[in-house]
């Protein structure tokens, strides 16, 4: 089995960069689920966790992602204008989503 905390790191270092751009939107939701996953992520790297754990947070950080209603479907506007700070919101997006996907699919896996 691989160690899998350089990609919980990384995985924390994405989350809160995406919840700091989201902390721009005072009326935005997504803010709350992402500190969240990031507070949990944050307790699993200074504790001793299990695959499942892990696979449950890159779960939990995936479930917003598609489907009508989802965080994709987010547009970070207020009164009909760009929220300013907001230009890297997409990038900080992708990248939380492929390091929650690379967590999910190397604990799928890896055979203990």
């Amino acid at each position: 089995m691989t160690n899998p905390q350089p990609q919980l790191n990384e995985l924390i270092a994405h989350l809160a960069v995406l919840s700091d751009i989201l902390a721009l939107d005072p009326h935005s939701h997504w803010d709350t689920h992402f500190r969240h996953c990031l507070a949990t992520a944050r307790a699993l790297a200074g504790s001793r966790y299990d695959g499942e754990e892990l696979t449950g947070l890159a779960c939990s950080v995936m479930s917003v992602y598609g489907g009508m209603g989802s965080f994709n479907d987010y547009a970070p506007w207020q009164n009909g204008c760009f929220i300013a700070g907001m230009e890297s919101l997409d990038e900080a997006s992708n990248r939380v989503y492929i390091a929650a996907r690379a967590i999910r699919l190397r604990n799928a896996t890896d055979v203990d």
